[in-house]
């Protein structure tokens, strides 16, 4: 019998933790050692700069929790990770014949006794190697009934040791395949892919191109309320200027001030702008199909160029929008992105599908992205989701939510501004976060569809239910009825580098009738071309590469959705008309 009888908090370890040393540590690091030696570091090297308590830390409270009885502990390491963490023999555990393999990956199995009490495990090791190890556990003497409390870190997820069973819980289609018969039933702790960066310190630090300054820079609009009476503005300045604000005016009126609310940012491995502010304004009331002029700033620091913007008209039932797939903050798709703006000076904002960056928790990423996009969201909003490479590793979009503003009104189960619904003239648009869990967003969509009056459905999430690389059964289950009963007219996405757009599909099939049916589409915004090119029964046109950008113009009762490359060459055409 297994009892789990719940978590440890941070406070509850009772001695520094691996966070606060390796901060503390990388601190100490750039004071002392030039670029050019931290990237030479080692393993040997960097214990011995690492104080003794330090060294206790990261070798004892990566994995804390308790048992009741006597314990042994199993330890399953990746065999292709050098160097052996650096505790793991020194704490007693000895290196067994037994070897664990799922579907990527064959894992050594480590092995110690542990008395009833207090179990301390160290770091997976100084460099990122994302097959973190995992553990399973097993009362030493059969006939003991074991319960495990007061685990660190919180919402550990436990799982039968076994075939079919899963060691990561971002990655819960990795299944093990083989597993000894001498561990077989023991209590196996899953873990995220992630917890290889929380002490990564070999080969790991970087450099932002487009560093921070005291002046105001990545301006960027969005919406979180009404897009005919409001606006959200964000900027960013370097870790000198905590206080900015946002200035604003109608021609020949007098100027409104906002003071921003700062959030401190820090990328702790970016040695050459490890914080940087992000600063935040919202304006409301404002009037319906009006220019503002803005700037952001200060006087003691400086203020940015005036920028302007336009509110949506309420009574309009014509507008247009630009949609991107995967943009992986490349210059491919900045320099497309401008061709676009000025090819389509008519729409109103922009959507990105996921995959904004290629590493979300990289800032020098984001810097990438707002460098390359040049000033195009500073005048024309940005309402994206995050993919894959935004929310990475299990530990969330932590970076993602810091650059963006959006409508708070997902589901309740999800951080803010992941999943989220806003109207435009009469169509209504539904962001939706398919990293997060399907289940805990079916509910929240058949509400936002049913409870629309929208002529115009259109959906939003970076993983494609129909394409031949990787299928999404659950979301093809769960999603696509409420798409079918509530009749979203396209479905748009990325994820997979080349593009497509199906036939309406309706119940898993194609059907004849756009009235009939949902159209699928995927598209990518940089350069790729697929190696293998099968059949795709459902889809109705595809390229097997990028760039390409989808240009949508709605007007009352028609939707034409052309697809372009960057030079502007038409490679797709889509008319839906309502009767």
């Amino acid at each position: 019998m297994f009892l789990f009888a719940g978590c440890r908090k941070p406070a509850d370890t009772g001695e520094a933790s691996v966070k606060a040393v390796v901060d503390k540590f990388v601190t100490r690091l750039y004071e002392n050692f030039s670029p050019q030696q931290m990237d030479a570091m080692t393993q040997d090297s960097l214990l011995t700069l690492l104080t003794e308590t330090e060294k206790k830390v990261l070798a004892g409270r990566y994995w804390v929790f308790d048992v009741n009885v006597p314990v042994r502990i199993s330890l399953m390491r990746h065999i292709d990770q050098e160097p052996v963490p650096f505790w793991l023999e020194p704490a007693g555990f000895k290196k067994t014949g037994l070897l664990v393999k799922n579907e990527m990956y064959t894992y050594e199995v480590w092995q110690k006794d542990f008395d009833k009490g207090e179990v301390n495990l160290g770091i997976n090791g100084f460099d990122k190697h994302r097959p973190v190890y995992f553990i399973s556990v097993r009362p030493r003497d059969q006939k003991d009934s074991l319960e495990i409390r007061a685990v660190f870190p919180e919402q550990q997820h436990f799982e039968k040791m076994e075939t079919g069973a899963f060691t990561y819980h971002d990655w819960d289609g990795l299944k093990l395949t083989e597993v000894p018969a001498d561990l077989q039933g023991e209590v196996l702790f899953t873990t995220i892919r992630g917890r290889a960066r929380e002490a990564h310190l070999i080969k790991a630090f970087r450099d932002t191109p487009f560093p921070s300054s005291s002046r105001p820079d990545q301006v960027t609009t969005s919406w979180r309320g009404d897009p005919v009476t409001s606006r959200e503005v964000l900027w960013r300045t370097g870790r000198t200027v905590d206080k900015s604000a946002l200035q604003y005016w109608k021609e020949g009126e007098d100027t409104t001030e906002i003071v921003a609310v700062p959030t401190l940012i820090e990328d702790r491995l970016l040695r050459n702008d490890r914080y940087t502010y992000r600063h935040h304004a919202g304006i409301n009331g404002l009037l319906p199909g009006t220019q503002y002029h803005y700037r952001v700033g200060s006087d003691d620091y400086g203020w940015s160029e005036t920028f302007s913007f336009e509110t949506a008209r309420p009574e309009s039932k014509d507008f247009s929008y630009i949609w991107f797939g995967d943009t992986h903050h490349s210059p491919v798709f900045g320099e497309m992105l401008q061709k676009a703006r000025k090819r389509h000076p008519d729409a109103a904002f922009f959507q990105i599908a996921g995959d904004l960056v290629s590493t979300g928790l990289h800032r020098d990423d984001w810097d990438k992205l707002f460098a390359y996009s040049g000033n195009t969201f500073a005048t024309k909003p940005l309402m994206s989701i995050p993919g894959n490479h935004d929310s990475q590793d299990g530990l969330g979009a932590r970076m993602y939510r810091e650059m963006f503003s959006y409508p708070e009104n997902g589901p309740e189960a999800l951080p803010n501004e992941l999943t989220y619904a806003y109207n435009y003239g009469d169509a209504l648009f539904l962001m939706i976060d398919a990293t997060s869990p399907v289940d805990d967003q079916t509910e929240w969509i058949k509400k936002q569809l049913s409870g629309s009056k929208a002529k115009w459905k259109l959906v939003m999430f970076h993983f494609p239910p129909y394409n031949f690389v990787e299928p999404y059964p659950e979301i093809i289950e769960k999603w696509g009825p409420l798409f079918d009963a509530y009749h979203v007219d396209i479905v748009m996405g990325g994820h997979m580098h080349y593009y497509l757009r199906t036939k309406p599909m309706n119940a898993g099939k194609p059907v004849d009738d756009y009235a009939k049916g949902t159209v699928y589409m995927m598209s990518v915004s940089i350069e790729g071309k697929q190696e293998e090119w099968p059949d795709e029964p459902y889809a109705l046109k595809r390229y097997p590469g990028g760039p390409l950008y989808q240009h949508v113009v709605i007007q009352d009762n028609l939707l034409k959705m052309v697809c372009y490359d960057p030079d502007g060459n038409i490679k797709d055409e889509l008319s839906i008309a309502r009767k």
